[in-house]
């Protein structure tokens, strides 16, 4: 074979090659322009049933969340708050959106615990009976910041308020209980 036939396999190849590895990719791209986010068709279906989708003033990154679940709190009839409640693959899995109706001012914080600032002479172990009786877990705690984090009484919208109203009458222990609220980065544009 001479040099020139080489040449000539050599390109008709890469050629050949080329074209097939285009068609691959064009295929694949193709595929995945049709298939429908499962994100998206959830969130579809929430808002099918009656939920309300979220405000269009919230951080861009609770957009992606899975809308779990929405209400209004106390109840449809009186509402002062909308809730939702998401859920996320890749951050904090499960968030909490409440709208307050009067103001229209939102609140983003953990769905499934709240915060303890434990008071001073009270150590985290004293939180054991009050844990026990109302069937919650410890979920995280630092002795030296004096703070402990627990779980929530259930999964409902109302379970960060009940959580609260629950551990209201053993109030001696902390020195402050709240929400666990989820703070955003504030990216600042054109400072060097």
């Amino acid at each position: 074979m001479r040099n020139t036939d080489r040449i000539l396999v050599y390109v008709v190849g890469f050629v050949i090659g080329t074209f097939l590895v285009s068609m691959i990719i064009t295929r694949r791209s193709a595929k995945e322009a049709v298939t429908v986010d499962p994100w998206e068709l959830h969130n579809t279906a929430m808002l099918d049933a009656g939920a309300e989708p979220l405000p269009d003033h919230i951080p861009v990154s609770m957009t992606n969340g899975r809308m779990l679940d929405f209400g209004y709190l106390p109840n449809e009839a009186n509402a002062t708050q909308r809730v939702w409640l998401l859920n996320f693959d890749d951050s904090y899995p499960y968030v909490r959106v409440v709208e307050d109706l009067a103001t229209g001012q939102m609140q983003y914080m953990a769905a499934d615990q709240v915060s303890i600032q434990i008071a001073d002479g009270v150590d985290v172990i004293e939180l054991k009976p009050m844990l026990d009786e109302l069937g919650l877990r410890l979920r995280m705690f630092n002795r030296k910041e004096q703070i402990a984090v627990i779980g929530v009484l259930s999964r409902e919208l109302d379970a960060v308020p009940s959580t609260l109203a629950a551990i209201r009458p053993w109030k001696r222990l902390f020195r402050e209980f709240g929400p666990d609220y989820i703070q955003f980065k504030r990216l600042v544009v054109g400072d060097d």
